[in-house]
């Protein structure tokens, strides 16, 4: 590989808004320093092709090549990076698309996603898992191009922010309804008058929040409770993690092994066993503003040195070798 900057093409949906996972991937790329040309599918939803009514991370859910082929070859792409989703090209595209570069597909959403998906990640040169359990499934089905890629965070997050008096809480829940969640959140609200955002709630709630309101949100609590478990009930460490812990804010979430290996419990993020340990433990750090204050410091601190999308992309791209063309991308503009 030369010295020249990575040129990537970055595919992405972005139903999460400017806050959401895959602007925050497409920022680490920027603060690599790679050139990056964004095909944004949310402003042009006439691109996808999705004949299995595939949603949530589910795929595979196709691009249309000839709808974006000059675009792509004028910019002259050492990578094609197709961001969750369960984008794709159609098989044969793929394997023609592939002669020009490397394609690169992410997947955020496993274990969920892993049934559908694994019938054509891989088909891609790289394939990257956010799951440790699906990038063990992946190598059981015979599946050898997945790497494990943790989430992280931009530097967006560890900007600081006055807190906005709509927002203003104690404890604050900032993610979407499930029914696995009602009890500790019901409980969180009654108790402390914890703040609710996101779509879905049957208590009070201000809403789903995107972009700068997400930051006013997050930066007006004092404290944030994470939920581990997924749609389809699995326990994985969450993005929403990297997120509150980045801001400063002092994040509680459930005791689990994965865990451990980003953070230390009770020195930079507090764990809870159930309901009544985690009222306990809210109600000792609003008593103790110090510790609380220095578990999150800790906490932030740790995701800046270790937990970065700047550094979690580095380290891929410094493990994969890019492959050599077949066929030039300027030959494609002459055909």
């Amino acid at each position: 590989m030369d010295s020249s900057p990575l040129k990537i093409v970055f595919i992405g949906r972005y139903t999460e808004g400017e806050t959401g996972i895959v602007r925050s991937i497409q920022m680490g790329l920027l603060e690599n320093g790679y050139q990056v040309h964004e095909i944004n599918l949310k402003l042009g939803p006439h691109l996808i092709y999705n004949p299995y009514r595939r949603f949530g991370g589910h795929g595979p859910v196709y691009v249309k090549w000839p709808a974006i082929k000059e675009e792509v070859a004028r910019f002259q792409p050492d990578i094609i990076l197709f961001c969750a989703g369960g984008l794709t090209f159609q098989p044969e595209v793929l394997e023609e698309v592939k002669k020009y570069c490397t394609v690169i597909g992410m997947t955020l959403s496993d274990p969920d996603v892993y049934p559908t998906v694994r019938q054509f990640v891989g088909k891609f040169d790289y394939h990257t898992t956010n799951s440790v359990l699906s990038y063990k499934q992946y190598k059981k089905a015979g599946i050898t191009n997945t790497f494990y890629m943790p989430f992280g965070i931009d530097s967006r997050f560890f900007i600081p922010r006055e807190p906005v008096a709509k927002y203003q809480s104690d404890v604050s829940i900032i993610g979407h309804y499930r029914p696995n969640r009602l009890e500790i959140a019901q409980s969180l609200q009654d108790i402390f008058q914890a703040k609710i955002f996101g779509r879905g709630w049957p208590l009070k709630s201000e809403g789903p929040v995107y972009g700068e309101k997400w930051f006013q949100a997050m930066h007006s609590a004092k404290m944030v409770v994470n939920f581990p478990k997924t749609g389809a009930g699995y326990t994985n460490v969450k993005v929403g993690v990297f997120e509150a812990v980045a801001t400063g804010r002092l994040l509680f979430t459930e005791y689990f092994d994965e865990m451990r290996q980003f953070f230390e419990y009770d020195k930079e993020i507090v764990g809870y066993k159930n309901k009544e340990d985690l009222i306990e433990k809210i109600r000792y750090y609003l008593d103790h503003p110090d510790e609380a204050e220095a578990i999150a410091r800790a906490g932030q601190e740790r995701c800046a040195k270790c937990h970065t999308w700047k550094q979690r992309l580095h380290t891929f791209f410094s493990e994969i070798t890019l492959k050599t063309p077949e066929k030039s991308w300027s030959d494609l503009l002459k055909s």
